[in-house]
Parts: structure tokens; C-alpha cells; sequence
């Protein structure tokens, strides 16, 4: 945690103390100093940023959210911009990169060295969303009829500008990966042995075209700190470490969230987000779900007869909505996630319905009995004043113990069959769910009046 303030920081810029800034600066974490960049005026942010280490600052820049990075950039012309860039890690130069303008990032490109730049369009070549968006070249590579000696020497050599040494990685000579070996086993081995000995010929390897979430449910399920990239011929391209995947997993349970909430994933954080741009995610959504209750209006509209002749029916419908509606959300809320890490397939889908259905069975004849208490201490106020007591508490309850166990229906059903028809599971939001109900509810509501309380108060 920095205890330089952005104010202190302000005032040595403000003195022209460029020396004590660097000083200052050059203690903290990259984090850090992204946190304290973007807290000062834009003119002092450029100032701050170009007393940094070359390092430093490349590593500080990868922090610092799009629109300072943008605001940076501007300020420090293209070839200074190239420069910082070209000293990010490959992945994060690559995400950088892609955020940019085609025609900003294309002149920034056109500057790196040859090296740099064929490495950088190669990550570029994958698409957006997979992970060789998220390797990066810079790993360890052994070949196995190494000695131990020599293999540490290369680790040596050629660890320090390695993402990571946490794990290497075995090659043969066409470049194939047929091994992966903990720097552990390696460091412990017997020196007189080869890296041969330390195979198993055992190893779990990513596929560069595969979808990003793959690494993320790859390395949690095996407890990686990073995984070796292989292209469609098994040929070593890069390696994937845990803390890129950190980042995935967070933005996709972001966007899961998002998306929970009944709205589009926003493409930028909160706070960098336009309101035209939040007008237009949220209001998408609202604008289908308000249209939706049209039915619910209709619902109302067909029972008319029915609650003019017992007005009493209406005081209960909020309740029925909410039993409905907060019982599909928890049921499509549990199914969601349990999708996204994989818990549960659709091939599963009859026990996952049984396990619902037999939930909804609890649930609901806790929540039908809670509904019969609550029509009878309604009664003993004058909120509730009816001879026909006991065939309306029926009613509700009954209503309730029905509506609860169709909400755990949907709401279990309705993400599987989206994940089956190839669509996120997320998208069954909680307020796309609730609406539902809203009108399956009423629907259930209304008839099981009709049939309790023909001839009493209908």
C-alpha cells in the first residue's frame, strides 16, 4: 500500500523536484503508482509519468485505466508512446493495443522493433476472446536431453525476462511440447541427471484458439500458476499465467453480474462508462421488460370480473408476485452460476429438475402455510374483513405452494435451455425471470380463485 499522497505528489511536480518524484515513485508497485497517476491534473500526470524507470513505467502503464492510458499517450506524441509500449509484457501490450483506434495503434506498431512487432501481431491474429489473446512468448523452454546443470543455467539465463519460472517447458526439436516441469523438481533434482529423468510425459496444455474462460476453469480445477499454449499441431506458442487469468475471471463474473441485473455488460468500467452509453445498455433492457408487463396488465384486465366481485383478491396479489418472482431469481441465479464453473451439464438437466422440483415442494408448503397465517392475522385487523375466511386463506396458500414450485421450474430450466440453444445462461436475468413470473403468477393466481372460491365470494 502507497503512503505517498497524490497531493504530496502534486506539490514536489509543482516544485519541480523531478528527482524526489522519481525517487518517490520508483518504491511503490506498479499498481500503486497507476492509482496515484491518475489521481493528479492531466498535465501533472504527464510529468509524473515520464520521470519513471522505462520499466517501471511500462509495467505502472498496464494499471492505469483506458482513458488515462489514452490521455498519456496524446501527451507523449508516437515515438515516446511506442516506446512505453513496446515495453509492456506482450499480452498486456497486445490488450493495450486493441483498445486503441485502428489507425493509432497501426502507427504505433509500424515503430517497434521487428522482433517486438512480429510478436505483437501474432497475438493480434487471435481473436478477441481466446486465449492467445492472453499468452505471452516470454517462458522458459528445455529441451529434455539437457543435464540438470545445463538446464539450470539456461533457467538463469534466460528467467529473468521470463513471465514466469514457477514452471518450464519441454520441447523437442520441431518445437512440439511433450513435457512441463515444476521449477521445484528441477532445483531439487540430482545433478548428475537429466531433464529426461524429471518427464512424465504427462502435462496440460490450453489450445490457442480456445475460448478464454477455458483457462480460467483449467487453472482453477488444477491449481495452476500457469499453462503452457499450443497451436493445432501441439507446437509450444506461449504460455498463460495466473495472473492474466485473475483478470479474465474477474471481468467475466463482472459481466455475469451485469448481466444478472437485466441490463447489457457494460464494455468499460463504471466509471469510465458515457452516460449516452449507459442510457443505451440499461435502457434496452428496461424499455423489453416494461413492454412485457403488457401482459400482466392483460391478465388483469381478463379477471376484472372477478376482482370486482372480490376486491379483497387484489390486497394479496403483491404477495403472490414477490413469492413468484423472488423464487425463480433465486433458482435461475444458482443455475447460472453453477454453468459457469461447471458444476452442473446439461446432460444433467432431469436431476437437476427433480432436485428443483422436490426444493420447490419445501419451499412451497413453508411458504403456503406462512401465506394461510398471514390471510388469518390480516383477519383479526381491519385491513381484512370477509365471512369467508378460511376458503380465501386456501387460496392464497394454495396459489403460493403452485406459483413456488413452477418459479423453481423456470427459473432452473431457463438457463440450461439457453446454454443449450448456444446462448448465455446469464442473459435469464433476475428481472427477465421476475417479469415472468409476474404473469405466469397472476395466471395461476386468478384461476385457482375461480375454482376455490366459486360460489363463496366469486
Amino acid at each position: 500500500m502507497t503512503h505517498l499522497l497524490a497531493p504530496d505528489l502534486q506539490a514536489l511536480i509543482n516544485d519541480k523536484a523531478y528527482r524526489e518524484v522519481r525517487d518517490s515513485l520508483s518504491v511503490l508497485e506498479p499498481a500503486d503508482i497507476a492509482d496515484l497517476i491518475e489521481a493528479l491534473e492531466p498535465e501533472s500526470a504527464v510529468v509524473a509519468f515520464r520521470v519513471l524507470p522505462r520499466e517501471l513505467a511500462a509495467n505502472s502503464f498496464a494499471h492505469l485505466e483506458q482513458s488515462a492510458q489514452e490521455l498519456l499517450l496524446e501527451e507523449m506524441g508516437t515515438e515516446r508512446s511506442a516506446r512505453v509500449i513496446e515495453s509492456m509484457d506482450p499480452d498486456d501490450r497486445a490488450a493495450m493495443l486493441d483498445e486503441l483506434p485502428v489507425e493509432v495503434s497501426t502507427k504505433l506498431i509500424a515503430r517497434f522493433s521487428p522482433a517486438n512487432r512480429e510478436v505483437t501481431q501474432a497475438i493480434l491474429g487471435y481473436a478477441p476472446d481466446s486465449v492467445g489473446r492472453l499468452m505471452t512468448p516470454d517462458y522458459v523452454r528445455l529441451r529434455a536431453d539437457w543435464g540438470i546443470q545445463t538446464a539450470l543455467m539456461h533457467v538463469r539465463q534466460y528467467g529473468r525476462n521470463a513471465e514466469t519460472v514457477d514452471w518450464v517447458f519441454v520441447i523437442d526439436d520441431e518445437g512440439e511440447l511433450i513435457d512441463d516441469i515444476h521449477i521445484r523438481d528441477l532445483l531439487l533434482a540430482d545433478p548428475d541427471s537429466s531433464v529426461r529423468d524429471l518427464m512424465d510425459d504427462e502435462f496440460i496444455a490450453l489450445f490457442a484458439i480456445d475460448d478464454r474462460e477455458e483457462a480460467v476453469r483449467v487453472m482453477g480445477r488444477y491449481d495452476r500458476t500457469a499453462l503452457p499454449v499450443v497451436d493445432s499441431l501441439g507446437l509450444l506458442v506461449g504460455i498463460v499465467t495466473a495472473d492474466d487469468v485473475a483478470d479474465v475471471a474477474e471481468e467475466e463474473f463482472t459481466e455475469d453480474v451485469q448481466k444478472l441485473g437485466g441490463m447489457e455488460a457494460l464494455d468499460a468500467p463504471y466509471t469510465t462508462t458515457s452516460v449516452i452509453s449507459m442510457y443505451r445498455k440499461r435502457g434496452v433492457w428496461l424499455a423489453g421488460l416494461f413492454l412485457i408487463q403488457v401482459f400482466t396488465i392483460s391478465i388483469m384486465a381478463f379477471f376484472d370480473e372477478a376482482l370486482e366481485k372480490a376486491v379483497v383478491l387484489a390486497l394479496f396479489v403483491p404477495m403472490i408476485i414477490a413469492s413468484g418472482g423472488n423464487t425463480g431469481t433465486q433458482a435461475a441465479s444458482l443455475l447460472v452460476r453453477a454453468i459457469a464453473v461447471e458444476e452442473v451439464r446439461l446432460s444433467a438437466w432431469w436431476r437437476i429438475m427433480r432436485k428443483e422440483l422436490l426444493t420447490g415442494l419445501c419451499l412451497g408448503l413453508t411458504l403456503a402455510a406462512l401465506g394461510v397465517a398471514v390471510v388469518w392475522g390480516l383477519s383479526l385487523t381491519s385491513m381484512l374483513d370477509t365471512p369467508h375466511l378460511w376458503p380465501l386463506a386456501f387460496t392464497v396458500s394454495g396459489a403460493v405452494f403452485i406459483i413456488v414450485l413452477w418459479g423453481t421450474l423456470i427459473g432452473s430450466m431457463f438457463p440450461l435451455i439457453l446454454e443449450r440453444l448456444g446462448m448465455d445462461p446469464a442473459t435469464s436475468s433476475s428481472p427477465l425471470v421476475a417479469t415472468l413470473m409476474d404473469v405466469s403468477g397472476l395466471s395461476i393466481y386468478f384461476f385457482v380463485a375461480m375454482v376455490l372460491l366459486r360460489g363463496t365470494i366469486l
